[in-house]
């Protein structure tokens, strides 16, 4: 069962580059979202141009992801239980998109007078 979520957090770690069996490129991360009873870590697998688009930021950076999620659980190696959201990403975005986006307009205004 999955359904269709919207996650803000910062980065963990820099997102990585990846390649399935078959060759087909992906991008994963994980967000560190704030919540009322503490953080939830967020996995982020992204294709094509949400892809491209999260592997333009680096650890730290505050994004929000949308796209559809599931739930996760897991046993850590000091036998305490996890839990957390797998985002399979549609859209990215940061104020570092919105300044890239309004940049590359601004380029195109200057292109068209």
């Amino acid at each position: 069962m999955s359904l269709h979520a919207l996650a803000t957090g910062t980065l963990t770690g820099d997102p990585a580059r990846r390649s399935s069996k078959s060759g087909a490129e992906f991008a994963t991360a994980t967000l560190r979202a704030a919540t009322e009873v503490g953080p939830i870590l967020t996995s982020i697998v992204a294709f094509g141009e949400a892809a491209a688009e999260l592997l333009r930021h680096r650890q730290g950076d505050a994004l929000a992801v949308t796209g559809r999620a599931k739930l996760t659980s897991w046993t850590g190696r000091d036998e305490t239980h996890h839990h957390g959201i797998s985002i399979v990403a549609e859209q990215i975005a940061s104020a570092a998109s919105a300044r890239r986006a309004e940049t590359a307009r601004r380029g195109e205004r200057r292109d068209v007078a």
